[in-house]
């Protein structure tokens, strides 16, 4: 009886598994890059993050054929508390800077169900919850984008399922978590969906780990992608 008492009490002072966090996935926290191959193996695109200090991280996305141009579209995100919001994204090209502002967000579960009001950011967008949860969960928001030619106006609707273990091409069994997206806006056309798609993070590696995008520029596309190699810089 005794010795059932001690083993209970030894277990329940096993400290919990540690929460997992997008950073791990992401690695937005490092000066970390990625090239994405596609069903061929040829390079079909590549990102790198660019932190800057603890909560702020900028990441690029380009064929690697254009990668010593100057960058465009460049993503500008932001933590605070247990969210990572989007604020805009810069064009080195014309140095320019498009602030993302949402008029509306919700957030409901795995099949954008029971979804409830999300309070403002100061107008950014609730991109993902930094501790990941262990349900999928949507989020949906609607809003604008200021540009140089006008303003456009842009509705994304994103889900986010919990960690799992993904099979890849080049790197094995990989912990992963997926993120399915759609987005619809009217730049320099009526307000329609414009990408649909879904996109595995590698905890260790980063973006990109598979990607498969179902709607590309408005039209339906079947195209597959997989992170071949990833590196940091200086």
């Amino acid at each position: 009886m005794k010795t059932s008492i001690v083993v209970a009490l030894l277990l329940s002072f096993v400290p919990a598994p540690a929460a997992e966090t997008y950073d791990e996935f992401s690695m937005m926290r490092a000066k970390s890059a990625g090239i994405v191959v596609d069903s061929a193996g040829n390079p079909a695109s590549q990102w790198a993050w660019r932190p800057q200090g603890s909560d702020r991280s900028v990441i690029r996305w380009a064929a690697p054929k254009d990668w010593n141009r100057p960058g465009d579209g460049l993503e500008h995100f932001v933590r605070d508390g247990d969210w990572l919001y989007l604020d805009g994204y810069q064009n080195l090209s014309s140095g320019s800077y498009n602030p993302q502002r949402v008029t509306s967000e919700q957030i409901g579960d795995g099949d954008c169900a029971n979804l409830q009001p999300l309070p403002s950011h100061n107008g950014q967008q609730h991109y993902v919850r930094w501790t990941i949860p262990e349900k999928a969960y949507c989020l949906i928001a609607e809003g604008t984008i200021a540009t140089p030619q006008g303003v456009v106006r842009f509705r994304h609707r994103q889900v986010w399922s919990p960690p799992t273990t993904c099979q890849t091409r080049f790197h094995g069994a990989v912990r992963c978590v997926r993120q399915v997206e759609s987005w619809w806006d009217d730049n320099g056309h009526p307000f329609e969906l414009r990408i649909e798609r879904s996109q595995d993070l590698g905890k260790g590696l980063g973006m990109g780990l598979a990607i498969r995008s179902t709607v590309g520029n408005g039209k339906p596309i079947d195209w597959r992608a997989e992170l071949r190699n990833v590196w940091t810089w200086t």
